[in-house]
C-alpha cells in the first residue's frame, strides 16, 4: 500500500506526535522505509523533531488545511472523493461553494481592522484560501 501525504499528515495530526513505528504499523512499511518517509517530510518542512518523536509544523499544519478544503493530489485518497466534485467545502461550516463562483476577494481595510485577500466562505464569511493558494488552484481574481 502506498501512502500518501495526506494520510500520514492526518496520522500526525491524530496523534499528536508520531515515531517510525507508527507508520510502520499504520502503512505496514519496513522499519527503514519509514524512517525514510519521515526524514522526507521533514526536509519538505511539514513535520519538525519534538521530544517524543515528530509533530506537524505551521506549514503542516497549513497543508492539512488546504487538503480540508481542496482534497490532495491522489485521486484514489478515500478522504478526498467528494472534494474533487467541482466544489470547495469551507473547513469552518461546511459550506459549499462551487468552483466557479469562487473568487479572490482584494485585500480591505477598514475601521475595525483588516480583510486580507483571498476566498472567503458567503455563509461564515471566514477565510477558505490564502491568494497565493488560491492562485495556485487556479481561481481568479474578482474584478
Amino acid at each position: 500500500m502506498k501512502t500518501n501525504k495526506h494520510q500520514t499528515l492526518l496520522l500526525v495530526r491524530d496523534n499528536k506526535t508520531i515515531r517510525s513505528q507508527h507508520i510502520v504499523d499504520e502503512f505496514n512499511y519496513s522499519p527503514g522505509t519509514a524512517r525514510s518517509y519521515i526524514s522526507h517530510l521533514t526536509r519538505q518542512g511539514l513535520l519538525e523533531r519534538s521530544g517524543s518523536g515528530y509533530s506537524l509544523t505551521e506549514k503542516g499544519q497549513n497543508r492539512l488545511q488546504y487538503f480540508d478544503v481542496v482534497g490532495c493530489g491522489n485521486l484514489d485518497c478515500p478522504f478526498c472523493q467528494e472534494k474533487k466534485s467541482g466544489y470547495y467545502n469551507c473547513p469552518w461550516c461546511g459550506f459549499q461553494l462551487r468552483g466557479k463562483e469562487a473568487k479572490i476577494l482584494q485585500e480591505w481595510d477598514f475601521i475595525f481592522g483588516v480583510r486580507h485577500s483571498g476566498v472567503y466562505c458567503p455563509e461564515c464569511e471566514k477565510r477558505i484560501f490564502t491568494a497565493a493558494q488560491a492562485k495556485s488552484i487556479g481561481i481568479q481574481e474578482e474584478k
